[in-house]
C-alpha cells in the first residue's frame, strides 16, 4: 500500500515497511484466558485478554517502540518453546502503524 503525504504543497509517496519478529505465547494459569506474550529481540513483555488480542498487543508493542526507539535487529529463528507455549514469526507494518499514532514521514508527532 502506499500513502500520500502532503507537506509545503509536495506530495511525497511512502512506501509500507513491514519488520517481521519472534514471539513466544503462553496461557498465564489454568484457569485463565489471558496470554503472556514474550518478544526476545526486545527482552519485553506484554499480556492479552486472550489469544487473538494477545497477537494484537505485541504488534502494538513493537509499533509502539518504533516510534520512540530504533528496532533491534530481528532473529530469524524461533525461540525454544516448552508445555503449552507457542513459538511464532509477527509481522508488523510501521509506516501504518506510525500514520494511525500522527507519527509524519520526517518521524515527530
Amino acid at each position: 500500500m502506499q500513502y500520500r503525504l502532503f507537506f509545503r504543497r509536495k506530495a511525497k509517496t511512502m512506501q509500507d515497511q513491514f519488520v517481521v519478529y519472534p514471539i513466544k505465547i503462553k496461557p498465564t494459569g489454568e484457569n485463565s484466558s489471558n496470554y503472556l506474550v514474550y518478544l526476545p529481540d526486545f527482552q519485553g513483555y506484554t499480556l492479552g485478554e486472550d489469544y487473538d488480542n494477545a497477537l494484537f498487543m505485541a504488534r502494538d508493542y513493537i509499533g509502539t517502540r518504533s516510534l520512540f526507539n530504533k528496532l533491534p535487529p530481528a532473529s530469524k529463528r524461533l525461540p525454544l518453546v516448552g508445555g503449552s507455549e507457542t513459538a511464532l514469526f509477527i509481522k508488523v507494518n510501521i509506516t501504518s502503524f506510525r500514520l494511525q499514532h500522527g507519527v509524519r514521514a520526517n518521524g515527530h508527532l
